[in-house]
């Protein structure tokens, strides 16, 4: 069976990009969006990708900004894809491999066809899930490059790989709690089931 591809949302620091890089991820995102939390300059996103080997690095964008900014942003050359938010409209506009976001309850609605990977995303857990929106997720994802950005844990991760025909999982960085210093205790039992997974 295939490999699930990992992405990585919003990672800031290296200690999160060496930690992912290790684990195998296939892409690290990086916010772009000014003024926001976990925004990361081109400065910084430098910074850390030229300590880090392996996976891809993509450049994440809400969507309002302008098709200028955007092809600004991409002349520094710092990611090899985008990944948009749900309300962008400009996806066929780009060279680049484009993610976009498509909530959950809209996907039957969306047009994907200018998308290689769409990213269906919900709030809610998957242990939350009723069987008919199971259903629904299944028959909507099968065939497709679909990333879910959907939370879990390791148990509901295996629930989930058991039941969907996962194409690929999107995870998140966080904050470190000293510079260098953070525990991994939780990714380290999702990227377990990964591992195994994968190994089959």
């Amino acid at each position: 069976m295939p490999a699930i591809k990992i992405k990585i949302n919003k990672v800031n620091n290296l200690t999160d990009a060496r930690y992912f890089a290790a684990m195998g991820a296939d892409y690290l995102g990086f916010c772009c969006n000014l003024e926001t939390e976990r925004y990361c300059s081109p400065t910084r996103i430098k910074e850390i990708t030229d300590w880090v080997e392996g996976p891809q690095f993509v450049l994440e964008l809400d969507g309002w900004q302008s098709s200028e900014e955007i092809d600004t942003l991409l002349d520094f050359n710092l990611g090899q894809a985008l990944h948009f938010g749900a309300f962008a409209t400009y996806e066929d506009q780009f060279s680049l491999p484009v993610f976009k976001d498509i909530i959950f309850e809209n996907m039957e609605q969306t047009n994907i066809s200018n998308i290689d990977f769409p990213v269906v995303r919900s709030e809610k857990n998957y242990d939350s899930f009723t069987e008919n929106e199971i259903d629904r997720l299944k028959q909507w994802i099968s065939g497709k490059n679909v990333f879910l950005d959907i939370p879990v844990d390791g148990e509901m991760l295996k629930k989930m790989i058991e039941t969907l025909p996962v194409y690929g999982l999107i995870l998140r960085g966080g904050e470190e709690e000293k510079t260098g210093l953070k525990s991994f205790e939780n990714l380290d039992a999702i990227f377990d089931i990964l591992h195994e997974y994968n190994a089959e």
